[in-house]
């Protein structure tokens, strides 16, 4: 199934790249900075009230290296209501990132992330814990208006 579901009123900033830019939906408040690399080919499902800063990549194919013919393979991304990824952060395919978790800054993240969890490194690790609050937020308002 073909079509993007971008809600009304996410931000999207310039510069950022989608590969097809038909297999993706993105939720209510949620905001997507400068320069992101989106690869929706097997899809990817953003929450609402999301945080991606800028220069984020986050991809759902690759290589598969031990195929004599170099085979595409891969799988969506999903990132839950109220998870913030930081500037530079690099999402391989078929992670899922639970809700309110946080990805640090350069992190690469090869493995699910729990919700309310925050990561960070290469590969990303748990470094601490966010606190579960009835967090009442959108990201969007905050959107830079002469950009």
């Amino acid at each position: 199934k073909l079509g993007s579901k971008i809600a009304k009123g996410v931000s999207i900033y310039r510069n950022g790249y989608i590969w097809v830019g038909s297999n993706i939906e993105i939720g209510s408040g949620s905001t997507i900075g400068f320069k992101v690399h989106l690869d929706d080919r097997k899809g990817i499902v953003i929450g609402k009230n999301v945080t991606i800063a800028s220069e984020v990549m986050i991809w759902t194919m690759h290589h598969d290296y031990n195929d004599i013919n170099f085979k595409a393979i891969g799988s969506p991304v999903i990132i839950n209501d109220y998870a913030w990824i930081w500037s530079r952060a690099i999402i391989l395919p078929g992670v899922k990132i639970g809700e309110g978790a946080v990805i640090a800054s350069g992190s690469v993240v090869r493995k699910d992330v729990d919700p309310w969890t925050v990561v960070g490194g290469v590969p990303a690790k748990k470094i601490a814990e966010r606190e579960k609050k009835e967090y009442n937020y959108a990201p969007n308002e905050y959107w830079i208006p002469f950009v």
